[in-house]
């Protein structure tokens, strides 16, 4: 089993030095890949809930692209996940071989459809193409990325006989998971992407039940579609503040935040022993995960600022639950 660890490109503090420092230590723990969520604009409210330094999800991979690289080791480069229909795919398709070529073939594009409607307002955008939209646009970017000269015509994207001219070090094209549930999604993996990267909300019997039907659903999709190998699972659970105490572990811990003076977002999530986190990995596996994207807090809390908590959960990640998987 694979340990991806998502990180806090949503939080102010996660910058320059603060990122080196975790990225040692995820290498320092042998972690295998690092993950990235995306937003691009958000309400104030919005804001605080969802992370209060939102950094351009390609633009941080970029980053730490080269922190790695300078660190001396090739984790992948994960997104759970990046909303496809809000960059223009011409362009989005030349930065992630961009990426994909400075980090020497390390880019694993999880793509979402997105659900926010506010930001595809805001975007221009109508929400309601949005499924239209991924489809044209991930298969525009695929032949721009396997195509040196390239062509396309659809209802979104059109272009006779160009080149984006850099080329993505992994051929055909950097892996490509699809981060949604459903027929169309699971269509669109066996189609033409790579595999399903699912989030899971509790870990909950039933949910891991849910997961494991679904994804046989998606393998004989896979074999309907005459596509050669197995496709890929790579699970992203929710949030999960790993403790070694039993007192407490299974409790729903609550976080209010307070804007201008009255509360405005509440967010809740549970509080894990790392007994269960290990129990849950596992479960995973059983199902045919190859990977387990695990995200900890990075809050204030208690003796620890914002770094030091995240450091804390890595250590307690790495001294009992990878040991054990």
């Amino acid at each position: 089993m694979k340990i991806g660890l998502q990180l806090p490109n949503y939080a102010r503090w996660f910058r320059g030095d603060e990122i080196w420092t975790i990225c040692e230590k995820a290498k320092e723990m042998k972690i295998d890949a690092l993950f990235f969520v995306d937003h691009i604009i958000v309400t104030p409210s919005q804001y605080v809930g969802y992370g209060n330094g939102y950094m351009d999800i390609w633009t941080a991979m970029s980053y730490v692209a080269a922190v790695t690289n300078v660190q001396g080791w090739s984790p992948t480069l994960g997104q759970c996940i990046s909303v496809i229909p809000y960059r223009p795919p011409i362009q989005q398709a030349k930065i992630a071989a961009t990426v994909d070529s400075l980090s020497k073939g390390r880019v694993l594009i999880g793509a979402g459809t997105g659900y926010n409607e506010r930001e595809f307002d805001a975007l221009g955008l109508n929400i309601k193409e949005r499924g239209d939209m991924t489809d044209e646009y991930l298969k525009a970017m695929i032949e721009l990325w396997t195509n040196p000269v390239a062509s396309f015509h659809g209802k979104y994207v059109n272009f006779d006989e160009m080149t984006i001219s850099v080329r993505p070090t992994q051929q055909p094209h950097p892996p490509i998971l699809i981060g949604a549930r459903g027929k169309r999604p699971f269509r669109r993996i066996a189609e033409y992407c790579d595999g399903w990267v699912p989030a899971d909300n509790s870990a909950k019997p039933e949910v891991m039940q849910r997961i494991d039907k679904e994804w046989g659903e998606i393998n004989s999709l896979w074999k309907e579609y005459g596509r050669d190998g197995n496709p890929s699972l790579i699970v992203a659970p929710a949030f999960r503040q790993l403790t070694t105490k039993t007192e407490g572990a299974g409790e729903t811990v609550v976080k209010a935040v307070v804007l201008e003076g009255e509360q405005n977002y509440i967010t809740t999530y549970p509080m894990t022993h790392v007994d269960e986190m290990t129990r849950q990995i596992r479960s995973y596996g059983d199902i045919g995960a190859e990977m387990v994207v695990v995200h900890l807090p990075s809050f204030r809390y208690g003796e620890f600022d914002n770094k030091g908590m995240l450091l804390n959960q890595m250590e307690l990640l790495a001294e009992h639950v990878m040991p054990k998987i």
